[in-house]
């Protein structure tokens, strides 16, 4: 579901967050100048996330080939989750200083392992 509050400047133009739980993974394309501030400032959020409640999984990575490039994995328990990460103030600040040249993101549902099968008489 698309709301008004999406459609603010920044790098999720126009893309439809789920409100329940959902992963979104792409590409951070820095300007060279800024790579390696913006290294700093993923270290950071990377570390906090650790206790953010409601995000399942935060992983940023840098492109061994491009080391203007990093990529990201994230899971959130929902909309309200990815909500509060990115209106932290690092993240804010990030959105502000527009150290990339360009985002990519895509969102969608975990693959979820499959249940153990059960075993009759036990």
């Amino acid at each position: 579901m698309s709301t008004e509050e999406d459609k603010k400047d920044g790098p999720m133009v126009g893309i439809i967050i789920p409100e329940d739980e959902f992963c979104v993974y792409g590409s951070v394309y820095a300007h060279p100048e800024h790579a390696e501030t913006l290294a700093a400032v993923y270290a950071e959020t990377a570390r906090l996330s650790a206790s953010e409640p409601g995000t399942i999984y935060y992983c940023i990575f840098r492109d061994l080939n491009d080391p203007t490039v990093f990529h990201f994995f994230e899971r959130y328990t929902g909309r309200q989750a990815f909500d509060d990460h990115n209106s932290q103030p690092i993240i804010q600040q990030l959105l502000k200083d527009k150290l990339w040249k360009n985002v990519t993101a895509k969102f969608g549902k975990a693959v979820l392992p499959a249940a153990a099968p059960t075993i009759q008489g036990t």
